[in-house]
Parts: structure tokens; C-alpha cells; sequence
């Protein structure tokens, strides 16, 4: 897994819009490539079809989803994107910066791992997509703890059925945006209260929404290992099958 390229200083593309000229051809490093962002751009429809963003640096071809987003002004969820970076050989296309439907980024990519093919054609339609206007920061990042991935497994999880439990069977918008909130804006990570005075506990600096994106984009493992680092409200996971950033939900 690459390093996170820089954020570019510049919004993705607001607006659909149809590429004039041929669209650019991006040839991934290997087949096994394909397969993996095909498996990562699967996971991440099912959990949020909220479109791809595409950004080329140099060689490295970026790819970000948005798992968690509010809903509205007043809604509590963590921002929870997920990243994943891939090494291109040819193509290298710097600056192209946009989102694209995920059912034509999978399209594409089905015919390459069905041909063998590692050569990734962007789609000719951009589209507008509102969470890429929240990016996490370039730089300032901070180590501040190294855990389980069975441990984050086990808070998703746990997330899952408290979520299917607390909903009725045909809940409104706003009962799930409550719910929602509740349950992955939860911190976890802070200091043990002490029995004598629970209210002593520090706050936690982990959303329970990236342990819930880790775990359904696929990037947690048996036995495995994530570095968390922080950034003033920004968390970061890391591992070697790609990246969670999560924002801290917003006090009003």
C-alpha cells in the first residue's frame, strides 16, 4: 500500500459534465490491482452509494469513498471516508481529480479482471458529490495508539446490532439519523473512569463510525493490526489494506 498522496487544494468537479476529449487511460500496476478496487469499490456501494473520487498524483492513483456523512444541519455522525491507493505504471494522468458513479467504475472494472486487462479507462461522466467539499488535513498527524483489528471488528459489530435493535421496523429519517448518530458518533478510547468517580473519565478520540467503515470496506484482518493517528478532529486508521478518516461529530 502507497502512502496518501496530498490533498490537491482544489474541490472535486461540482457539477456532471461530460469529458470533450478521449477519457484518460490509467494502467494499474498489475491485474491483482484491479481485482482489489473492484473489491474495495464493491464493498463501499453497499455500504454508501455515494460515487468514487478519482485523484492522480504522479503515480499514484488515489481512490476515496464516503461511508458516513450528516445527513442535514443538527446530524451527529462522524464523516467516515475510506482510501485506498494503487501504484499505476503508464497513464500517469497528474491533477485529474473527480467522482464518478460507483455502478461505472465496477462496470469498467469487471470487464478488466474479466479480461485480464490492467488498464482502467475513467468513465466519460463526472458526477457531483457533496462529501468531497470535507477533506481530512495534508499533514500534522500524530501517533497515538496501535490497535487490534479484532478489537475494531468487535465494535462494528457490536454497532450493527445495537442499530437493528434500537429500529423499529419502519423508521422515519429522523429516528435513524438519531440512531445513527448515537451509535457510531460514540468516542471510544478515552482514559478508564475511575470506579470511585466514573465521571472523571476523559473523552474518548475514536468514532465508533471508522471502526464500522474498516470493517465493511474489508481492510481489518485476524490477527491483524491498525495504527491510529490524530489530527485535531480528524482520526486516522491505517493498515496495509487501505485508510479510514474520520472527522469527530460537531458540537453545535
Amino acid at each position: 500500500m502507497s502512502p496518501m498522496p496530498s490533498e490537491p487544494s482544489h474541490p472535486a468537479q461540482s457539477s456532471s459534465e461530460s469529458h470533450t476529449a478521449a477519457a484518460p487511460v490509467l494502467v494499474l500496476e498489475d491485474r491483482e490491482a484491479a481485482v482489489d478496487l473492484e473489491r474495495f469499490a464493491t464493498r463501499a456501494k453497499l455500504m454508501a452509494d455515494t460515487g468514487m473520487r478519482l485523484q492522480v498524483a504522479g503515480n499514484v492513483l488515489a481512490s476515496w469513498v464516503s461511508v458516513l456523512q450528516p445527513r442535514g444541519l443538527g446530524d451527529q455522525v462522524p464523516v467516515a471516508l475510506g482510501l485506498r491507493t494503487i501504484r499505476l505504471v503508464e497513464g500517469r494522468q497528474d491533477g485529474v481529480d473527480a467522482v464518478y458513479a460507483l455502478s461505472s467504475v465496477l462496470e469498467r472494472l469487471a470487464r478488466m479482471t474479466s479480461t485480464g486487462s490492467s488498464a482502467f479507462t475513467l468513465p466519460p461522466v463526472s458526477e457531483q458529490a457533496p462529501w468531497t467539499a470535507v477533506t481530512p488535513p495534508r499533514s500534522g498527524w500524530t501517533p497515538v495508539a496501535t490497535v487490534e483489528d479484532e478489537e475494531l471488528q468487535t465494535v462494528a459489530r457490536d454497532g450493527i446490532r445495537e442499530l437493528a435493535d434500537a429500529l423499529p421496523q419502519d423508521p422515519g429519517a429522523a429516528m435513524v439519523a438519531q440512531a445513527r448518530a448515537a451509535v457510531w458518533g460514540r468516542l471510544l478510547g478515552g482514559p478508564t473512569a475511575d470506579p470511585a468517580d466514573p465521571a472523571e473519565a476523559g473523552e474518548g478520540f475514536l468514532p465508533a463510525g471508522a471502526a464500522f467503515a474498516a470493517h465493511g470496506l474489508g481492510f481489518l484482518t485476524p490477527g491483524g493490526t491498525t495504527a491510529v493517528h490524530t489530527s485535531g478532529p480528524w482520526v486516522r486508521l491505517s493498515g496495509p489494506a487501505g485508510f479510514v478518516l474520520c472527522r469527530r461529530p460537531l458540537l453545535l
